[in-house]
């Protein structure tokens, strides 16, 4: 056992001076206030600081120089866990864009070989495609973009316990195929879409929402699209906040109208967390310019933030406070992964994922899992 002492505690609600967080194992044992404590030989002295939840990143193509599409190998997703935890990011869902056949076989392979996923803060994979739009294909390749028939259906659900989301367009997936998913326990989230409101409507099962307003029909005043859908039906949707994929204004509304059903994501690639300007996209040569990840025609493919650089961007262009920002990167996320009683805050039974933060929003130590990595 030991404690983090001195520490401003934040729980998911609010923020509690001068705490000590007892930590056996993997599991947040208690959290007093230090002149309530009996301390443990082992102490970590976090005064100063303030102790979050650690960041969960459901949508993370790569990061720290790799990308999980173009080398699928275990020292790929290390690479990928190291990059998070200097950025306080804790837990993630490592993101497989669409790809041929043998590469999503492989990629859940590699996943299943892995023991114990959730020391290493793998909480299974994100298929985002190949069951997408054409028309909203956005950097993904077209020539492996097809329709999710009932087989590949099954095989996928026989994979439940590797695949945390599947990213899809309802318009072109069956209702008894979209059931086969939900009923396996995968979260189907709409993205990549060119639907309607009215064949969105038509369709059940959609938890959650991939990258809002990036590649997905807009909301208008006669059709209200994927966007007007998300707006009305309020799933869970997932957002980029980099000033590049939604301005800011826009991030702003959407949290006006789906509160604590909207979370933060990167959609992070190759770049982030480095200073690399070209690299390869599952295939296609892609570059960075002021920050945005693109393709030569212009196409956005990814992003280079940080969860750490989302948070601060909804502290400082969006307005929000650093409460709601952080819950935004840890409660909100876990919610929707429906995990939350265990992730996504800071209490007694929860897991050990503990970010400390200074009074500037750096990061100064992370644990993960009870394990100090930072």
């Amino acid at each position: 056992m030991f404690a983090i002492t001195h520490v401003d505690v934040f729980d998911g609600q609010t923020t509690k001076a001068n705490q000590a967080i007892l930590v056996e194992g993997d599991t947040i044992q208690d959290i007093l206030p230090m002149d309530e404590i009996s301390l443990p030989e082992q102490t970590f002295n976090a005064s100063g600081l303030t102790a979050t939840a650690g960041f969960i990143d459901i949508q993370l193509n790569g990061c720290g120089g790799v990308m999980l599409n173009t080398d699928i190998q275990k020292k790929t997703l290390d690479i990928m866990n190291h990059t998070n935890l200097k950025f306080g990011t804790t837990q993630y869902l490592p993101t497989f864009i669409t790809s041929g056949d043998h590469d999503m076989r492989k990629v859940l392979e590699l996943i299943g070989d892995i023991e114990n996923r959730e020391a290493e803060g793998i909480l299974g994979l994100h298929l985002e495609g190949p069951f997408i739009s054409k028309e909203k294909k956005g950097a993904h390749d077209p020539i492996h973009i097809r329709h999710l028939d009932e087989m590949t259906a099954y095989f996928l659900a026989d994979h439940a316990d590797k695949i945390s989301v599947i990213t899809l367009a309802p318009e072109n997936t069956a209702q008894p195929v979209i059931d086969i998913l939900t009923n396996a326990g995968i979260t189907v989230s709409l993205g990549h879409t060119n639907a309607t409101y009215d064949e969105l409507e038509a369709k059940s099962g959609f938890h959650m929402a991939t990258h809002l307003f990036n590649a997905m029909s807009p909301f208008g005043s006669r059709e209200p699209g994927a966007v007007g859908y998300i707006f009305d039906k309020k799933p869970y949707a997932g957002i980029i906040v980099d000033g590049i994929h939604s301005a800011f204004p826009s991030v702003r509304v959407a949290h006006e109208i789906l509160g604590e059903n909207l979370f933060l994501i990167t959609d992070a690639v190759t770049p982030a967390g480095t200073d690399i300007t070209e690299y390869d996209m599952a295939g296609i040569t892609a570059y960075v310019t002021d920050g945005k990840c693109h393709y030569a025609d212009g196409t956005i493919a990814g992003s280079t933030i940080t969860m750490l650089d989302g948070i601060r961007n909804l502290i400082k262009y969006v307005g929000l406070s650093r409460e709601e920002a952080l819950r935004m990167a840890t409660l909100y996320p876990a919610k929707a992964l429906n995990i939350d009683n265990f992730y996504g805050r800071l209490a007694p039974g929860y897991k050990a994922n503990i970010t400390l933060l200074t009074n500037t929003n750096e990061i100064d130590s992370v644990f993960q899992m009870g394990a100090k990595r930072i």
